[in-house]
């Protein structure tokens, strides 16, 4: 799962990269549920300051995971949870600020990125983070259809073996081919990890909450961000 956004809403694009294992005749450890806190960072426009977000991904022992993205919308804290249930074989999205639901069928070939131990990952070693060692892989691609014009992007990621091959850390750089302009530099650095019960966060709310689709929580999304008082100079 490949990094390209860094935009609103969060629950309804593509964002965070998880998995990319490789297997060995070695019988690995049995994977243990856990949750991973980390920022993702962005450059902002003519600012010397960052764009952050606080993002944790929590994985279960059955390989399904969650991504929960803390935001702060009218002076208050509101979280989004992107959840992958592989055992259901549904997506959930869960947005608090618009109580909403978005909810899909996974399809087959996006079982791939569903989380399994390993005993080694794709790329080279490449030192520790947060006390686990990592590899570090890098993928160059080119986005011909790019509204922004064509770009090529660069991947870097450092994937644990001992988790299953998750990326702990990845940036994600995109440069228009036309004019050298960087349109995309983010991100997502680690800063905690926890091997705990993580079941609390696959858990998708009954009342009080309306499914709708993406198109429709992105529209209320952007309408409720877009009310926000600005500060007075």
């Amino acid at each position: 799962m490949k990094l390209y956004n860094f935009a609103v809403p969060i629950v309804v694009l593509t964002v965070a990269g998880v998995v990319y294992s490789v297997r060995s005749q070695i019988t690995p450890k049995p994977l243990r549920s856990f949750i991973v806190t980390s920022v993702m960072s962005s450059p902002k426009k003519d600012s010397p300051y960052l764009h952050t977000y606080t993002l944790a991904r929590a994985v279960r022992e059955d390989g399904s995971w969650v991504e929960i993205w803390t935001r702060i919308i009218n002076n208050r804290e509101t979280h989004e949870r992107k959840i992958h249930d592989y055992i259901a074989g549904t997506f959930y999205g869960v947005v608090e600020e618009t109580k909403s639901i978005i909810k899909d069928k996974i399809p087959e070939n996006e079982y791939r990125h569903r989380m399994s131990a390993a005993t080694s990952c794709e790329g080279h070693p490449s030192g520790k983070l947060l006390g686990f060692d990592v590899n570090y892989s890098e993928d160059v691609q080119q986005m011909k259809d790019n509204p922004q014009g064509a770009a090529t992007v660069v991947v870097k990621d450092w994937l644990a073996p001992d988790l299953g091959c998750f990326v702990l850390q990845k940036e994600t750089i995109s440069t228009r081919n036309s004019d050298g302009v960087q349109l995309v530099d983010t991100k997502i650095t680690p800063i905690d990890i926890k091997f705990v019960s993580v079941d609390q966060f696959f858990e998708v709310p009954t009342t009080g909450y309306t499914e709708r689709t993406r198109e429709e929580v992105r529209a209320l999304l952007e309408q409720t961000i877009a009310q926000v008082p600005q500060p007075t100079p």
